[in-house]
Protein backbone atom coordinates (compact mmCIF):
# COMPACT_ATOMS: atom_id res chain seq x y z
CA UNK A 1 0.00 0.00 0.00
CA UNK A 2 3.06 1.92 1.05
CA UNK A 3 4.45 1.70 -2.61
CA UNK A 4 1.13 2.80 -4.46
CA UNK A 5 0.75 5.49 -2.74
CA UNK A 6 4.35 6.86 -3.63
CA UNK A 7 3.69 5.93 -6.97
CA UNK A 8 0.53 7.54 -6.74
CA UNK A 9 1.79 10.65 -5.20
CA UNK A 10 5.13 10.79 -7.76
CA UNK A 11 1.78 10.70 -10.94
CA UNK A 12 0.35 13.48 -9.35
CA UNK A 13 3.78 15.42 -9.05
CA UNK A 14 4.58 14.46 -11.92
CA UNK A 15 0.99 15.76 -13.39
CA UNK A 16 1.10 19.68 -11.52
CA UNK A 17 5.08 19.64 -13.34
CA UNK A 18 3.40 19.46 -16.61
CA UNK A 19 0.79 21.73 -15.88
CA UNK A 20 3.23 24.31 -14.24
CA UNK A 21 5.15 23.49 -17.46
CA UNK A 22 2.39 24.19 -20.13
CA UNK A 23 1.71 27.85 -17.95
CA UNK A 24 5.27 28.99 -17.97
CA UNK A 25 5.46 28.13 -21.84
CA UNK A 26 1.91 29.90 -22.64
CA UNK A 27 2.71 32.52 -20.48
CA UNK A 28 5.87 33.29 -22.41
CA UNK A 29 4.17 32.61 -25.63
CA UNK A 30 1.45 35.54 -24.51
CA UNK A 31 3.80 37.54 -23.45
CA UNK A 32 6.22 37.25 -26.98
CA UNK A 33 2.87 37.68 -28.66
CA UNK A 34 1.99 41.07 -26.59
CA UNK A 35 5.46 42.15 -27.54
CA UNK A 36 5.25 41.65 -31.23
CA UNK A 37 2.08 43.62 -31.10
CA UNK A 38 3.37 46.58 -28.79
CA UNK A 39 6.45 46.47 -31.43
CA UNK A 40 3.60 46.29 -34.28
CA UNK A 41 1.53 49.66 -32.67
CA UNK A 42 5.10 51.60 -31.69
CA UNK A 43 5.81 51.30 -35.01
CA UNK A 44 2.04 52.73 -36.64
CA UNK A 45 2.55 55.42 -34.30
CA UNK A 46 6.24 56.62 -34.81
CA UNK A 47 4.87 57.15 -38.56
CA UNK A 48 2.43 59.42 -37.47
CA UNK A 49 4.93 61.62 -35.66
CA UNK A 50 7.58 63.81 -36.72
CA UNK A 51 11.07 61.99 -36.59
CA UNK A 52 12.71 63.17 -33.07
CA UNK A 53 15.68 60.87 -32.82
CA UNK A 54 17.31 57.42 -33.39
CA UNK A 55 14.48 55.45 -31.93
CA UNK A 56 11.64 56.81 -33.47
CA UNK A 57 13.82 56.61 -37.20
CA UNK A 58 14.10 53.21 -36.82
CA UNK A 59 10.55 52.36 -36.10
CA UNK A 60 9.14 54.12 -38.83
CA UNK A 61 11.63 53.53 -41.06
CA UNK A 62 10.70 49.69 -40.03
CA UNK A 63 6.95 50.28 -40.45
CA UNK A 64 6.73 48.15 -44.29
CA UNK A 65 7.77 45.25 -42.15
CA UNK A 66 5.83 45.47 -38.64
CA UNK A 67 3.41 43.36 -40.94
CA UNK A 68 5.51 40.51 -40.27
CA UNK A 69 5.71 41.09 -36.96
CA UNK A 70 2.09 42.02 -36.43
CA UNK A 71 1.58 38.43 -37.91
CA UNK A 72 4.29 36.31 -35.82
CA UNK A 73 1.65 37.88 -32.89
CA UNK A 74 -1.18 36.30 -34.59
CA UNK A 75 0.02 33.11 -35.24
CA UNK A 76 1.50 33.10 -31.27
CA UNK A 77 -1.62 34.21 -30.40
CA UNK A 78 -3.71 31.82 -31.93
CA UNK A 79 -1.85 28.89 -30.57
CA UNK A 80 -1.97 29.86 -27.14
CA UNK A 81 -5.60 30.03 -27.59
CA UNK A 82 -5.47 33.73 -26.47
CA UNK A 83 -9.29 34.66 -28.50
CA UNK A 84 -9.10 38.05 -27.56
CA UNK A 85 -5.50 38.49 -28.48
CA UNK A 86 -5.64 37.14 -31.64
CA UNK A 87 -8.45 39.35 -32.39
CA UNK A 88 -6.12 42.25 -31.39
CA UNK A 89 -3.34 40.76 -33.32
CA UNK A 90 -6.11 40.62 -36.45
CA UNK A 91 -6.96 44.51 -36.33
CA UNK A 92 -3.41 45.21 -36.04
CA UNK A 93 -2.24 43.15 -38.68
CA UNK A 94 -4.95 45.08 -40.68
CA UNK A 95 -3.96 48.29 -40.32
CA UNK A 96 -0.61 47.95 -41.31
CA UNK A 97 -1.22 46.14 -44.20
CA UNK A 98 -3.59 48.77 -45.18
CA UNK A 99 -0.69 51.51 -44.47
CA UNK A 100 1.58 49.70 -46.95
CA UNK A 101 -0.82 48.86 -49.28
CA UNK A 102 -2.75 52.02 -50.04
CA UNK A 103 0.61 53.44 -50.81
CA UNK A 104 1.79 51.36 -53.15
CA UNK A 105 -0.68 49.37 -54.75
CA UNK A 106 -3.98 51.08 -54.89
CA UNK A 107 -2.61 54.44 -56.97
CA UNK A 108 -4.41 54.45 -60.90
CA UNK A 109 -2.80 57.43 -62.89
CA UNK A 110 -5.80 59.74 -63.63
CA UNK A 111 -6.90 60.29 -67.23
CA UNK A 112 -5.54 63.05 -69.00
CA UNK A 113 -6.78 63.87 -72.44
CA UNK A 114 -3.28 65.64 -73.93
CA UNK A 115 -0.60 64.84 -72.41
CA UNK A 116 3.52 64.68 -73.08
CA UNK A 117 5.75 61.63 -71.35
CA UNK A 118 8.63 62.77 -70.19
CA UNK A 119 11.03 60.02 -68.57
CA UNK A 120 12.70 60.31 -65.52
CA UNK A 121 15.97 58.11 -64.89
CA UNK A 122 17.48 59.32 -61.58
CA UNK A 123 20.12 57.14 -59.59
CA UNK A 124 22.91 58.13 -56.70
CA UNK A 125 26.26 57.80 -57.58
CA UNK A 126 27.46 56.73 -54.59
CA UNK A 127 30.15 59.23 -54.37
CA UNK A 128 30.95 58.93 -58.50
CA UNK A 129 31.05 55.30 -58.20
CA UNK A 130 28.75 54.04 -60.20
CA UNK A 131 29.26 52.80 -63.67
CA UNK A 132 29.54 55.43 -66.48
CA UNK A 133 29.14 53.08 -69.63
CA UNK A 134 25.99 51.05 -67.57
CA UNK A 135 24.29 54.78 -66.85
CA UNK A 136 24.43 55.97 -70.53
CA UNK A 137 23.33 53.01 -72.05
CA UNK A 138 20.62 53.13 -69.30
CA UNK A 139 19.87 56.74 -70.07
CA UNK A 140 19.68 56.30 -74.05
CA UNK A 141 17.34 53.93 -73.78
CA UNK A 142 14.86 54.92 -71.41
CA UNK A 143 14.92 58.96 -70.43
CA UNK A 144 14.49 62.20 -71.42
CA UNK A 145 15.89 63.64 -68.35
CA UNK A 146 18.50 62.32 -65.49
CA UNK A 147 19.00 63.46 -62.04
CA UNK A 148 21.94 62.50 -59.73
CA UNK A 149 23.58 62.93 -56.92
CA UNK A 150 26.98 62.21 -55.16
CA UNK A 151 28.63 63.89 -58.49
CA UNK A 152 31.78 64.02 -58.30
CA UNK A 153 34.11 65.69 -61.00
CA UNK A 154 35.52 62.68 -61.51
CA UNK A 155 32.19 60.91 -62.36
CA UNK A 156 31.55 63.92 -64.84
CA UNK A 157 34.86 63.34 -66.81
CA UNK A 158 34.16 59.83 -67.24
CA UNK A 159 30.41 60.20 -68.18
CA UNK A 160 31.39 62.89 -71.04
CA UNK A 161 34.12 60.11 -72.41
CA UNK A 162 31.14 57.69 -72.30
CA UNK A 163 29.47 59.84 -74.34
CA UNK A 164 26.60 61.75 -72.28
CA UNK A 165 26.23 64.70 -73.98
CA UNK A 166 25.90 63.77 -77.12
CA UNK A 167 22.10 62.28 -76.46
CA UNK A 168 21.81 64.72 -73.56
CA UNK A 169 23.45 68.26 -74.90
CA UNK A 170 21.95 70.13 -72.34
CA UNK A 171 22.91 70.13 -68.11
CA UNK A 172 22.97 72.06 -64.91
CA UNK A 173 26.22 70.21 -62.86
CA UNK A 174 27.46 70.96 -59.53
CA UNK A 175 29.93 68.38 -58.92
CA UNK A 176 31.80 68.40 -55.61
CA UNK A 177 34.02 65.16 -54.08
CA UNK A 178 32.47 62.79 -51.77
CA UNK A 179 28.61 62.85 -51.09
CA UNK A 180 28.11 66.78 -51.82
CA UNK A 181 27.79 66.98 -55.60
CA UNK A 182 24.30 67.11 -57.42
CA UNK A 183 22.95 67.98 -61.48
CA UNK A 184 21.05 66.62 -64.45
CA UNK A 185 21.49 66.22 -67.86
CA UNK A 186 18.56 66.90 -70.37
CA UNK A 187 17.66 65.96 -74.25
CA UNK A 188 16.14 69.53 -73.69
CA UNK A 189 17.25 72.54 -73.36
CA UNK A 190 17.48 74.13 -70.02
CA UNK A 191 17.03 77.03 -68.25
CA UNK A 192 18.88 77.19 -65.31
CA UNK A 193 17.03 78.53 -61.67
CA UNK A 194 18.47 80.73 -59.40
CA UNK A 195 17.27 79.52 -56.17
CA UNK A 196 18.17 79.97 -52.26
CA UNK A 197 20.31 77.54 -50.34
CA UNK A 198 19.80 75.64 -47.70
CA UNK A 199 21.38 73.35 -45.26
CA UNK A 200 21.76 69.71 -44.91
CA UNK A 201 20.10 69.63 -48.82
CA UNK A 202 20.93 70.52 -52.31
CA UNK A 203 18.19 71.25 -55.18
CA UNK A 204 19.42 72.64 -57.87
CA UNK A 205 16.58 73.42 -60.41
CA UNK A 206 15.89 74.70 -64.42
CA UNK A 207 12.92 74.66 -66.56
CA UNK A 208 12.69 72.49 -69.83
CA UNK A 209 12.05 73.60 -73.15
CA UNK A 210 9.69 70.99 -74.30
CA UNK A 211 7.82 70.98 -77.15
CA UNK A 212 4.15 71.03 -77.99
CA UNK A 213 3.87 71.80 -73.89
CA UNK A 214 1.62 75.43 -73.14
CA UNK A 215 4.31 75.28 -70.11
CA UNK A 216 8.12 74.77 -69.37
CA UNK A 217 8.01 72.28 -66.69
CA UNK A 218 10.42 72.71 -63.99
CA UNK A 219 12.98 69.67 -63.21
CA UNK A 220 14.70 69.04 -59.88
CA UNK A 221 17.47 67.08 -58.36
CA UNK A 222 17.28 66.60 -54.83
CA UNK A 223 20.06 65.10 -52.11
CA UNK A 224 18.46 65.10 -48.48
CA UNK A 225 21.60 64.38 -46.77
CA UNK A 226 21.33 61.17 -44.12
CA UNK A 227 20.33 60.98 -41.04
CA UNK A 228 22.72 58.70 -40.35
CA UNK A 229 25.69 57.81 -42.75
CA UNK A 230 28.86 60.13 -41.60
CA UNK A 231 30.44 61.50 -38.57
CA UNK A 232 28.77 64.85 -39.01
CA UNK A 233 25.40 63.51 -40.04
CA UNK A 234 22.58 63.66 -37.27
CA UNK A 235 18.84 63.54 -37.16
CA UNK A 236 18.42 67.00 -36.33
CA UNK A 237 20.81 68.10 -39.78
CA UNK A 238 18.18 65.50 -41.67
CA UNK A 239 15.23 67.22 -39.88
CA UNK A 240 16.68 70.71 -40.70
CA UNK A 241 17.47 69.40 -44.83
CA UNK A 242 14.14 68.05 -45.00
CA UNK A 243 12.46 71.68 -43.32
CA UNK A 244 15.13 73.34 -46.25
CA UNK A 245 13.11 71.02 -49.37
CA UNK A 246 10.00 71.80 -47.55
CA UNK A 247 10.94 75.46 -47.91
CA UNK A 248 12.13 75.07 -51.64
CA UNK A 249 9.29 72.71 -53.07
CA UNK A 250 6.55 75.56 -51.81
CA UNK A 251 8.75 78.24 -53.93
CA UNK A 252 8.97 75.32 -56.80
CA UNK A 253 5.01 75.50 -56.94
CA UNK A 254 5.13 79.14 -56.71
CA UNK A 255 7.88 79.67 -59.26
CA UNK A 256 5.86 76.72 -61.59
CA UNK A 257 2.66 78.43 -61.56
CA UNK A 258 0.91 75.96 -63.77
CA UNK A 259 3.80 73.99 -65.33
CA UNK A 260 4.43 70.79 -64.37
CA UNK A 261 7.10 70.11 -61.74
CA UNK A 262 9.52 67.06 -61.32
CA UNK A 263 12.19 66.52 -58.44
CA UNK A 264 14.04 63.62 -58.45
CA UNK A 265 16.76 62.20 -55.91
CA UNK A 266 17.75 60.76 -52.73
CA UNK A 267 15.56 62.20 -50.06
CA UNK A 268 17.34 59.84 -47.61
CA UNK A 269 13.36 59.43 -46.18
CA UNK A 270 11.06 56.50 -47.00
CA UNK A 271 7.26 57.43 -46.88
CA UNK A 272 6.60 56.29 -43.45
CA UNK A 273 8.33 59.24 -42.03
CA UNK A 274 6.02 61.63 -41.39
CA UNK A 275 8.72 64.57 -42.46
CA UNK A 276 8.79 63.02 -46.32
CA UNK A 277 5.01 63.20 -46.22
CA UNK A 278 5.05 66.77 -45.10
CA UNK A 279 6.57 67.31 -48.57
CA UNK A 280 3.19 66.00 -50.29
CA UNK A 281 1.33 69.33 -49.80
CA UNK A 282 0.53 72.21 -52.45
CA UNK A 283 -0.37 69.86 -55.13
CA UNK A 284 2.51 67.10 -55.10
CA UNK A 285 2.61 63.61 -54.98
CA UNK A 286 5.08 60.73 -54.90
CA UNK A 287 5.27 58.69 -58.02
CA UNK A 288 4.53 55.20 -57.21
CA UNK A 289 1.70 56.42 -54.59
CA UNK A 290 0.12 58.07 -57.51
CA UNK A 291 1.03 55.13 -60.36
CA UNK A 292 0.74 51.87 -58.05
CA UNK A 293 4.08 50.81 -59.21
CA UNK A 294 4.32 48.63 -55.96
CA UNK A 295 7.21 47.99 -53.39
CA UNK A 296 10.38 47.98 -54.87
CA UNK A 297 13.18 49.93 -51.84
CA UNK A 298 16.01 51.37 -53.71
CA UNK A 299 18.69 51.05 -51.07
CA UNK A 300 21.18 49.53 -50.24
CA UNK A 301 21.88 47.75 -53.52
CA UNK A 302 24.31 45.71 -54.70
CA UNK A 303 24.65 43.40 -51.55
CA UNK A 304 23.67 40.02 -50.84
CA UNK A 305 20.46 40.81 -49.96
CA UNK A 306 17.79 42.79 -51.61
CA UNK A 307 17.79 46.35 -50.99
CA UNK A 308 15.16 46.93 -48.07
CA UNK A 309 14.59 50.73 -47.73
CA UNK A 310 12.23 53.00 -50.27
CA UNK A 311 14.29 56.49 -49.90
CA UNK A 312 14.21 57.62 -53.48
CA UNK A 313 11.89 59.12 -54.45
CA UNK A 314 10.30 61.18 -57.47
CA UNK A 315 7.61 63.72 -56.91
CA UNK A 316 5.37 65.82 -59.35
CA UNK A 317 3.12 68.19 -59.47
CA UNK A 318 0.70 69.36 -62.26
CA UNK A 319 1.64 66.32 -63.68
CA UNK A 320 1.11 62.55 -63.64
CA UNK A 321 3.19 59.69 -63.11
CA UNK A 322 2.27 56.82 -64.92
CA UNK A 323 4.72 54.13 -64.08
CA UNK A 324 7.78 53.81 -61.81
CA UNK A 325 10.95 51.07 -61.79
CA UNK A 326 13.72 50.65 -60.14
CA UNK A 327 17.12 49.28 -62.22
CA UNK A 328 20.27 48.14 -59.92
CA UNK A 329 23.00 50.15 -60.62
CA UNK A 330 26.66 48.86 -60.77
CA UNK A 331 28.86 50.55 -58.36
CA UNK A 332 25.82 52.26 -56.76
CA UNK A 333 24.59 51.27 -52.92
CA UNK A 334 21.50 52.76 -54.78
CA UNK A 335 18.88 51.43 -57.28
CA UNK A 336 18.46 53.80 -59.84
CA UNK A 337 14.73 55.00 -60.38
CA UNK A 338 13.01 55.18 -64.40
CA UNK A 339 9.64 56.97 -63.98
CA UNK A 340 7.41 57.90 -66.50
CA UNK A 341 5.82 61.19 -66.06
CA UNK A 342 2.76 62.29 -67.99
CA UNK A 343 2.42 66.40 -68.03
CA UNK A 344 -0.45 67.97 -69.84
CA UNK A 345 0.17 69.73 -72.75
CA UNK A 346 -2.01 72.18 -71.52
CA UNK A 347 -3.02 71.87 -68.02
CA UNK A 348 -5.37 74.89 -68.11
CA UNK A 349 -7.74 73.41 -70.55
CA UNK A 350 -10.94 71.63 -69.21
Amino acid sequence: MTVAWYRASDAAHGKDRLLLSRKIRIGLLTALAVAALLLAILALTARTQPIANLPSLILAVGSPYVSLVALAGFVVAASCRRRILAVFAVLVLTATLAVQISWYYLGRPPDIAAYQDIRVLSSNLRHGNADPTFLVDLAEHNADVITVAELTPEEVQRLRQTGIDKTFPYSHLIPAPGAGGIGMWSRYPLTVLSEPRHRRVSIPAARLEVPGLRFEPLLASVHVYSPVAGEANTIADWRGGMAGAKVQLDSFAKTAGSAAVIIGGDYNSTPDMRQFRDLLTNGYRDAVQESGSGFAPTFPSNRRFPPVLTIDHVLTRNATASSVRTIEVPGSDHRALLATVRVPVDPTAS
